[in-house]
Order: structure tokens, then C-alpha cells, then sequence
């Protein structure tokens, strides 16, 4: 295994910057700025720099995901969280989900959220990105973003896993694969076919994307997760004279030219700091700069810089530079709620959480990436419309979701063989194996937002997803929990499956229990996006179908903020694929 390959970025500002000082704008200057080195900053990094003759600089505040074994190991993700390799966020507390502040892990890391998330790889419904064209993303629909998750892509057939290679990406930098699967998930989709789930083998295939499914995976042919980082940036990109990579720095503010008031401020750099109250240093971009810090960075580095609505900014004794009032603003996220069963002694990977337990399966990584290590824990999946389940009777009307299309999901089912209780911190109650059943919301109702409580990036961004705001986001989640007991009683599953622990009881807990039981575990699935949207401005659009920002020049967005709306599954594709589409547009090649 190669995890002690050479890691990229340097945590020494004096090389690319200056130091701040009143009324001097930066002479150190690079072509482009990323502001962010996650999902889509590295994608872009990568592009841009395949022409020698364009400068980049990427601004990260975490260090190198490659410095992070469990980062590189695809069932290690769980422990990161509570690390200095994330940002550890938590909402305001949610009115809907029993007052609770929830947590809200995000990468802080080169790589970001790909080098932290469960790894499952999904293209989501061709209609998702053609309902962002319709909102105004002109552009943005499906048949312009499918070349791009090809692009990207370098998928490794299965031979237990026969799909039409035809759809797949081959030469891309991005690995995709089938890692193994644990018992209980090949028993999960043959229950789930029993009652009258269909088994869909790539849910990657645009005419069909319901069914039950083990996903796919961004994991390399040798076990190793395959982020953004080590696939777009490896040494040999690293090592490019064009690209340089500032780690362990955070972006304070935007510097904006002098105009006068009847003029559109121009973002002619950068403000960064390594600590709180560490000095300031500044470096220019001759030509934009690209704000990729995710769906709740992106809007705070907007408002303390003073982009947004100027009420709110005033109140939080930040500066007004623009108005613009939807920053931050219409806040999409996937909840879920989860259950628990007791499983067969040996049937799980519940033995990975014990340490001692794990040794030996880290010895067979390390030696040869395989082993139950390589799976990336959430192994299979569910995707269905909440109005039309097989077999079950729903409470909501025919043609009334969130849906984005007439043939797409909007409820998930994601399994994971152990007991993952509010994000896996959560001790299980025994020294049982486990089974958990996530219940997920794809196309929420609910919109929440992301705003300041202060002009520094070092404070925290106030975030409230509103969850459950929307109850029929709630009617969503009780047909996924039915759906799940259903599961959890067919067979084979239910040959492994003892009682259910969370909650107790589930198979005689009538709607108002069950509901009871979602506010009490509604959690994040890790999928905010939209705070910084494509759309009108008049319609609190943030950015064109350019991704520049409304009243500023030379200033773009490229991350899960700019979605229009949510995507219907795993969107670190979706990101991809949007930055990818992105360097193209830059290098004027669209």
C-alpha cells in the first residue's frame, strides 16, 4: 500500500502571501484563488493547471488527506469524526427534532467531504439537474453534466457485479468500484426484492435510478478510498510549478477593489490567518477568485466579507459590500432517522468499532487493501418514490411528493451492518452485533439557512436546517421507517435479525410512536447544499448560470451551494461532475 505517499501543501503563508496592512492591495498575485481545497477545489485545481501558462493557488485550512489513515482506509470514516480533519459544526437547536443541536461533520481536509464520506457514489435522477435548468440553471441540466461524471471517472468492474461498462467512465482520474459486502447486505437486497423492491444493479444507468441496490463506490482497485484529493492531485500534479496548495490557513475575508458606490466592487484577492488572532496576510488574483468551501463555508466567508443581506450583516457589526439577500438562504439537507436490530453473533461488523478487535483486519489492509476494512460500511441502499412503495399502503397521495421527476425517488433506505446511532458516537447498548436501517428524506420540503454570528471565519457559521419544518418531510420519514420494518421482517433478513433495540419494540409502535421515535434520531446524512444557489437575483438566486456572484466581478462559486435544489442521493458525484463542467467553462471550452 502506498498510504505513505508524498502529501501536497505547505502550511507557510509567507510563500504565497504578503503581509496585510491598511489600504495596500496585494502585489503577490496568481491567476485563480481557490478558496477551499474539498470536493470541487481540488477537481478544479487539477484542470486549470493542465495549461502551464495559468497560476493557481488553493487555500485550505485542514492539512492533506493523505496524512489521514483513516481517511484512506473507506471503512475508517467514522473515525474522524471529533478530529482536527473536521470541522465539527452543530445546527442551532431544531424546534422539530425534540430542541436538539445536531451535529454537522465536514471535511477539513484536502479533499473535504470526499475524503470523509461514506464513499457511495451516485449520479442521482436525470430529472434532478433538468428541474435545476427549469429553476433557471440554464446549462445545468442532465445532458450537459453526463459527460462530466464520465469524465471524472475510472470505474473497475466486479465480476460478482455484472453492469453495462458503456455508461461507465474508463479513463478518468477518479476511481470507482464495488468494494466487498458484509452478509447481512446481500441478505438486505434479497429481502428487499422479496417484497417487490426491484433489484437494480447500477443505479449509475439514467432511465432507472429506484430499486434496491449495494453501491458503488469512489475506492481504488486496491481498497484505498479515492477522494478528490488523491485522484485529481496526485504528486505528479502537486509537484506542477503552475499550482501551489497553502494548507493549514484559513480564508478571514474578501478584498474588493475601491469603487465608487454607483460601481460593482471588483474581488481582487484574499485575506487569510493560521489562528484567531495570528497576523493577516493577503495575496491577489489577477484574474478570479473561486470560492469552493462547501455549502456552510461558502456563505459565511460571503457574509463576514460582507456579501449578503445588509440587515442582518449590521446586526453582527459586519460591513455591507453587497446586497445580496439570498446568502446563505434556502439550506437543503437529507435527514434521517434510524433503526436498530440485534443481529446473529458473527453476522455483522460491529467487531470493527473495538480496537483490539480491528487489528487483524487492519494488518490485512495495510497489506494488501482487502479485508473488511475496504467496505465503506454503508454497503446498500434502497431508492423509492414514498407514494408508490411496493407492497405498502402510504399515507401520502399518489403524484404529491417532492419527487423531482415522475420515475424518481425521494425516500432512501441506507443500511449499514453495525450499530450507527447519531453518527456512530453513540455506544450500543450491548456487546451484540447489530443492523441499522436509515430511513432517509432525498427531497426535502424543509428549507433552512446559514448565517454569522460575528465578521470572523474562526467563529463558527450558525446553521439551521429547519428540519422537519415541513411535516410532510415527517410523513416522508414514517413511510421509510414502515418500509424498513417491512425489510427487517422479510426473509433472509429476518433469519439474522433478532429484536430491534432501536426503537425498542418497532414492530408494534403505531404512526404516532414511530414519530415520536424520528424527532428523537433525526440526524444529518452528511448532504447540505444550496446556501449559495444558481438563480435570479430577484428570486434570491446567489450566482448566475456562470457561477459568478450577482453585483461582484471576479468572484464564482463552485460546490453543493450552488445546487438549485436537492439532489435525489449521494451528491459527492453531483460535485464532481458540476466542477468538472466548471474548468471547462474557465478554460473556455463551453
Amino acid at each position: 500500500m502506498s498510504f505513505f505517499a508524498k502529501h501536497a501543501g505547505v502550511s507557510k503563508p509567507h510563500l504565497f502571501c504578503e503581509p496585510a496592512a491598511v489600504g495596500v492591495e496585494p502585489s503577490k498575485r496568481f491567476d485563480y484563488i481557490i478558496a477551499g481545497g474539498g470536493t470541487a477545489g481540488c477537481v478544479l485545481a487539477s484542470r486549470l493547471t493542465e495549461d502551464p501558462n495559468v497560476s493557481v493557488l488553493v487555500i485550505e485550512a485542514g492539512e492533506s488527506d493523505q496524512k489521514q489513515l483513516m481517511s484512506k482506509i473507506p471503512a475508517g470514516w467514522g473515525n474522524l469524526w471529533k478530529t482536527p480533519a473536521e470541522w465539527d459544526f452543530e445546527t442551532v437547536p431544531q424546534e422539530h427534532a425534540n430542541g436538539r443541536a445536531l451535529y454537522q461533520p465536514r471535511g477539513k481536509m484536502l479533499g473535504g467531504c470526499s475524503a470523509i464520506n461514506a464513499a457511495c457514489y451516485q449520479h442521482c435522477s436525470p430529472s434532478d439537474y433538468d428541474n435545476w435548468e427549469a429553476m433557471g440553471a440554464q446549462g445545468w441540466g442532465y445532458n450537459s453534466l453526463k459527460p462530466y461524471f464520465r469524465k471524472a471517472e475510472l470505474f473497475t468492474p466486479h465480476p460478482d457485479h455484472a453492469i453495462d461498462g458503456q455508461h461507465r467512465g474508463a479513463e478518468g482520474p477518479w476511481q470507482t468500484s464495488y468494494p466487498p459486502s458484509n452478509e447481512l447486505t446481500s441478505a438486505f437486497l434479497k429481502a428487499g426484492t422479496a417484497i417487490g423492491i426491484p433489484h437494480n444493479p447500477d443505479l449509475n444507468v439514467e432511465t432507472n435510478t429506484t430499486g434496491i441496490t449495494r453501491f458503488q463506490c469512489h475506492v481504488d482497485s486496491q481498497g484505498q478510498r479515492s477522494s478528490t484529493s488523491s485522484a485529481y492531485i496526485p504528486s505528479s500534479v502537486a509537484s506542477r510549478p503552475n499550482l501551489s496548495i497553502l494548507t493549514g490557513t484559513t480564508c478571514t475575508r474578501l478584498l474588493f477593489s475601491s469603487s465608487s458606490s454607483t460601481e460593482e466592487p471588483t474581488c481582487i484577492g484574499v485575506e487569510v490567518a493560521q489562528t484567531r488572532d495570528g497576523p493577516r496576510w493577503i495575496v491577489g488574483a489577477k484574474k478570479e477568485v473561486l470560492l469552493c468551501l462547501g455549502a456552510f463555508g461558502t456563505p459565511q466567508l460571503l457574509l463576514a466579507s460582507g456579501v449578503g443581506d445588509k440587515e442582518e450583516l449590521e446586526k453582527v457589526g459586519v460591513k455591507s459590500t453587497v446586497q445580496l439577500e439570498g446568502v446563505g438562504k434556502g439550506l437543503r439537507d437529507h435527514v434521517l432517522s434510524t433503526c436498530v436490530w440485534k443481529a446473529k453473533k458473527g453476522s455483522s461488523l460491529q467487531f470493527l468499532t473495538n480496537p483490539v478487535a480491528t487489528l487483524p483486519a487492519l494488518a490485512r489492509w495495510l497489506w494488501d487493501g482487502k479485508g473488511a476494512l475496504s467496505t465503506n460500511l454503508a454497503e446498500g441502499g434502497a431508492f423509492l418514490r414514498s407514494d408508490a412503495i411496493p407492497g405498502q399502503e402510504s399515507t401520502i397521495a399518489k403524484g404529491s411528493t417532492n419527487a423531482s421527476g415522475p420515475t424518481s425517488p425521494d425516500l432512501e433506505v441506507i443500511l449499514a451492518p453495525l450499530y450507527y446511532v447519531h453518527h456512530g458516537l453513540e455506544k450500543p447498548p450491548s456487546a451484540d452485533d447489530f443492523l441499522t436501517l436509515a430511513p432517509t428524506v432525498l427531497r426535502p420540503y424543509s428549507r433552512g439557512q446559514v448565517t454569522i454570528s460575528s465578521g470572523s471565519t474562526f467563529d463558527k457559521p450558525v446553521i439551521d436546517p429547519k428540519y422537519f419544518s415541513d411535516e410532510r418531510d415527517l410523513t416522508v420519514l414514517l413511510e421509510g421507517v414502515k418500509l424498513a420494518r417491512r425489510i427487517a421482517r422479510s426473509a433472509p433478513l429476518s433469519g439474522f435479525l433478532l429484536e430491534s433495540v432501536t426503537p425498542p419494540n418497532l414492530d408494534t409502535l403505531d404512526d404516532v410512536e414511530i414519530l415520536a421515535h424520528i424527532r428523537a434520531t433525526a440526524d444529518t446524512i452528511y448532504h447540505p447544499m444550496s446556501t449559495a444557489a444558481i438563480g435570479a437575483r430577484e428570486d434570491g438566486g446567489v450566482i448566475d448560470s456562470e457561477l459568478k456572484v450577482h453585483g461582484v466581478h471576479g468572484l464564482r462559486v463552485c460546490d453543493a451551494s450552488v445546487f438549485p435544489d436537492s439532489v435525489s442521493g449521494h451528491p459527492v458525484a453531483a460535485v464532481v461532475a458540476v466542477a468538472e463542467k466548471f474548468a471547462d467553462m474557465l478554460k473556455g471550452q463551453v
